[in-house]
């Protein structure tokens, strides 16, 4: 079978040996010495890589458990060498109970890493590292280079700030050389918490080039930015030059009275696929793997340990392994909570959205309905408090805004569907049916038992027009 096979953008080339992949169809056993060859679809493979069954273990919720809040995966592309799905097996075998995704200017993986870890029992935690663009002052070894900043989610608006934030480092650059400033963080900095990283962080950056007081105005800087939603993060690989920064950073932390945090940063789930790590490193690097030396990460630590493990390693800073389950903690988002809301609609001063739909509503009702009979007030009437009462105004302001704006625009626009049958949608010019006169049933829109959002559906006319009012959505 040919080894050239189509892959997704942003998954690397590794097949777990030990995974049973399934069976597309089989060819005949010529040339064979009489076994099948296997064929597999790339589609079929990709799913079979996303379905696992994991184990969950009732037992996880152990006194002080470790978290780990800095691992990335494939997606942090040559740069992490496990599949979302890998990372979530082996945390839950480790019994990890929670895991903060950090991959490289993106939260690509988020959605499959939080699937898997909700089968798992694993609590997925959402973040990202930001590619920072920061230079050190002159005398302090001056110039610019590039670090990563560890972010993590804790609530909606954090969400919200860090997608926006991805978004403007890559906006204007070309594809993979994505960057921000420390004004664009300060600027998306609400709902979020940042850890100074390892190796690859800005602080580990200003000790090495600056010294200390570099990076004690790095990190007094960071903390003005994120008050009180800083911690300084130590990571131990058994490397010497890494434990004199360790050293550097304890000393920093107690100095300005910040909270300690211990992680792996994980680069891949198990430790025998350091050895995939290691080509994805130099494929990065555009080096040949026996070429690629010091490029290569020393040991075979940055996979993830258990908490008795961890405790091990940081048996003479154990408030930084408690410090991980205490943040952890705190950050309460999921991708659970992105359920849709509708966009803020514009209101006059002293105005709610029921108020002002209320308003546009009856003001729209004595043009359009000719007469307005008592049945025609009453099936308003009727509308306007179930709508209310669903907390759907806004969605109806909106729709009234796009059809306002066709009318003003000479642009034909007709409202149809289930739609017809609502007073409220006549009165508001977005259908051309009078549903009382017509008898028809509000029901077939909206009611309370549906369980479902109600369906406007506007036809317009192709071209120019259409493109206008798709511009002013």
């Amino acid at each position: 079978m040919s080894d050239k096979r189509n892959r997704p953008s942003g998954n690397p080339p590794q097949m777990p040996p030990s995974r049973n992949l399934g069976v597309g169809n089989s060819v005949g056993n010529a040339g064979c010495g009489g076994h099948a060859a296997l064929i597999v679809s790339p589609g079929a493979r990709k799913e079979k890589l996303r379905h696992r069954e994991f184990a969950r273990e009732a037992a996880r919720a152990r006194a002080r458990p470790y978290v780990e809040l800095h691992a990335a995966s494939a997606f942090s592309f040559l740069d992490g060498a496990s599949l979302p799905e890998d990372l979530v097996e082996e945390a839950a075998r480790r019994e990890i109970p929670a895991v903060a995704l950090v991959d490289r200017n993106g939260v690509y993986g988020a959605a499959r890493f939080y699937k898997a870890a909700k089968a798992a029992g694993v609590r997925a935690i959402v973040g990202a590292e930001a590619t920072l663009d920061f230079s050190l002052p002159a005398g302090e070894g001056g110039g610019s280079a590039r670090s990563r900043l560890t972010l993590l989610v804790e609530n909606r608006a954090g969400y919200k700030n860090l997608c926006r934030l991805l978004t403007a480092g890559a906006l204007g650059k070309p594809k993979g050389d994505a960057s921000v400033t420390l004004d664009q963080v300060a600027a998306h900095a609400e709902g979020l918490h940042v850890l100074t990283g390892g190796a690859e962080g800005p602080v580990a950056r200003a000790l090495a080039e600056g010294g200390t007081d570099a990076a004690r105005r790095l990190v007094e800087r960071l903390s003005a930015i994120f008050p009180g939603r800083l911690h300084v993060e130590l990571q131990r690989h058994r490397l010497r030059e890494e434990e004199h920064r360790n050293q550097g950073l304890v000393e920093l932390a107690r100095r300005l009275r910040l909270p300690l945090v211990a992680a792996n940063g994980v680069r891949y789930a198990r430790a025998r696929d350091k050895e995939l790590h290691d080509v994805l490193t130099a494929t990065r690097h555009h080096v040949p793997l026996d070429a690629a030396g010091r490029l290569l990460a020393a040991e075979r630590e940055r996979h993830f340990k258990s908490s008795s493990e961890m405790r091990e390693l940081f048996a003479d800073l154990p408030e930084a392994v408690d410090a991980a389950g205490e943040l952890a903690a705190r950050l309460d988002f999921t991708l659970a909570d992105l359920g849709y809301r509708f966009p803020e609609y514009p209101l006059p001063a002293g105005e709610t959205p029921s108020s002002h739909l209320r308003r546009l509503t009856w003001n729209g009702a004595r043009t359009r309905f000719r007469p307005l009979t008592t049945r025609a007030q009453a099936q308003i009437e009727k509308e306007l408090a179930m709508i209310e009462k669903l907390d759907l105004a806004g969605y109806f302001l909106i729709v009234h805004d796009i059809v306002r704006f066709c009318l003003e625009g000479r642009i034909l626009v007709q409202g149809r569907g289930s739609a017809a049958n609502s007073a409220v949608c006549y009165a508001l010019s977005i259908t051309a049916v009078d549903p009382v006169k017509m008898e028809l049933l509000f029901e077939r829109f909206l009611s309370e038992e549906r369980g479902e959002w109600p369906d406007i559906d506007l036809d317009l006319p192709s071209g120019d027009q259409r493109e206008r009012v798709i511009q002013h959505v």
